[in-house]
């Protein structure tokens, strides 16, 4: 009788692929050759000779083992590190001299700087909703509504007032340096102090200065909110953590709102309009920039990833690639900067998040609600995560900072006609003119959407008598 005909096996076969593709698939491929291998080579032996296929099978995991070393000794590798990086240098600081001004800000926002053990400003549960209310009534009612508010909570204005003394004495302190120093350290420990405390304060100089103001006490409460105003303007050059610029942001456009108040009263004197004039001019490029903002971020998670990669068990593994992350960070802050400062023709370097030896595999950008690539996701996985946790967009900073701007102008425009001075309505974002409705009493501009009438209009209310507008 005629022996069978021996049949190579398939499953060899398939031990063999999979170990040539385990270059490029790494575990994927080349654990399940290996375990293919193993059967195939199992089933042959037990087949008495029916199956042959031996060393393709034997072939098929030799190949995926030296594949996978050839791999993981590629994909181990990290991108170089970031020639010339940025550092704590790089962020913009007041001159040495004004180091002290830092230590008497602190008072103002963080209890540990303060002796009783409590921030320097003094408000309530009760007292903040009690100024949210009067606020609110301000911004929205009539003048009617505003003063019956303001006459009702009167004296307990006043008596808060007066028990915030000791932060308005360290405005004042503060006012006596040129620049106001932000000295907060990107460090591991980095601690948010409690900068919300000066919002807090600003909506109470909101509602005193509207208060003295409807009592006609009027050129004194200008000349502190001037005070507190410049605090704001210096501090705003050289805040460091982002929070910074956006407190900052809404502390200015905050007194532009009570100094339009004054500016839109009656009885306000020709020498306190001059006075508002004079502070609120425009606001600078440099008041408004968030470099600062965006460059503490990056210092900030730069920190943290060394100290990850340092102390942390997969901080130690090919799993996280540092500097890999560090360049995609780098880049995605370089792009930021650009977008918030609005420069046009950069110069920046954009730097390959790959090893030096890989073939050139394009540039990975961050974008919103979209994934990384699955491929870079393999290769950086740990580090992957890391940059996804980043914030990735500053549209709104960017709104409100568009938004300080116009509010500003808004401004100058009031406190020009109310000198008697030309006025020009163009408009520096959103709009060719601001737009003055005499019969609702606003000056505005149609904000993002360039629509009027709609939920993000930019608007300053005005007396139309007081100001000389006529329909």
């Amino acid at each position: 009788m005629e022996e069978s005909e021996e049949k190579l096996s398939k499953l060899a076969i398939l031990s063999m692929v999979l170990g040539i593709f385990s270059l490029f698939f790494f575990v994927l491929a080349g654990i399940p050759a290996i375990v293919i291998g193993i059967v195939s080579t199992l089933k042959i032996r037990r087949s008495d000779g029916k199956l042959k296929g031996k060393y393709i099978a034997l072939a098929g995991m030799n190949i995926s083992i030296i594949f996978m070393v050839i791999f993981y000794l590629f994909w181990r590798i990290d991108a170089p590190p970031i020639p010339n990086d940025y550092t704590i240098a790089d962020l913009r600081s007041a001159p040495a001299q004004y180091t002290e001004s830092f230590e008497v800000f602190k008072t103002l926002i963080d209890e540990q700087h303060n002796l009783s053990g409590f921030p320097t400003v003094e408000l309530t549960e009760s007292d903040r909703k009690m100024i949210a209310e009067i606020r609110g009534v301000i911004q929205t009612g009539t003048t009617s509504e505003i003063n019956k508010t303001l006459d009702y909570y009167g004296e307990e204005i006043k008596q808060i007032w007066a028990d915030n003394e000791t932060a308005r004495d360290v405005i004042r302190r503060l006012n006596e340096f040129p620049e106001i120093a932000d000295l907060t350290e990107p460090s591991i420990d980095f601690k948010l102090m409690q900068r919300q405390y000066l919002i807090e304060l600003v909506h109470l100089y909101e509602v005193y200065v509207n208060l003295q103001t409807k009592q006609d006490d009027i050129h004194a409460v200008t000349i502190q909110l001037i005070e507190l105003d410049s605090v704001f303007r210096k501090l705003s050059i050289n805040t460091r953590p982002m929070i910074g610029n956006w407190i900052c942001n809404i502390c200015m456009i905050a007194d532009i709102f009570t100094a339009n108040s004054i500016a839109n009263n009656a009885h306000a004197s020709q020498e306190s309009i001059e006075m508002l004039a004079e502070h609120f001019t425009p606001l600078t490029k440099e008041q408004l920039s968030l470099r600062n903002g965006v460059l503490f971020e990056y210092l900030l998670m730069k920190n943290i990833l060394s100290d990850v990669s340092g102390r942390k068990i997969v901080g130690k593994t090919p799993l996280l690639k540092r500097n890999s992350t560090l360049r995609f960070c780098r880049n995605n802050c370089d792009d930021r900067i650009n977008i918030l400062e609005d420069i046009k023709d950069s110069t920046n370097v954009r730097f390959s998040i790959w090893p030096s030896i890989y073939p050139y595999m394009g540039l990975v950008s961050l974008q919103a609600r979209k994934p990384l690539p699955l491929l870079y996701f393999c290769y950086n996985p740990v580090g992957s995560l890391f940059v996804r946790k980043r914030p990735y967009t500053y549209e709104n900073l960017l709104r409100r900072k568009t938004a300080a701007k116009i509010q500003n102008d808004l401004l100058q425009i009031v406190l020009n006609k109310r000198l008697g001075k030309d006025v020009s309505l163009k408009a520096s974002a959103y709009s060719d003119e601001y737009i003055v409705d005499v019969e609702n009493k606003k000056i505005f501009s149609p904000g993002p959407d360039a629509k009027v009438e709609t939920k993000d209009d930019i608007m300053l209310r005005i007396n139309p008598e007081v100001l000389g507008w006529r329909n």
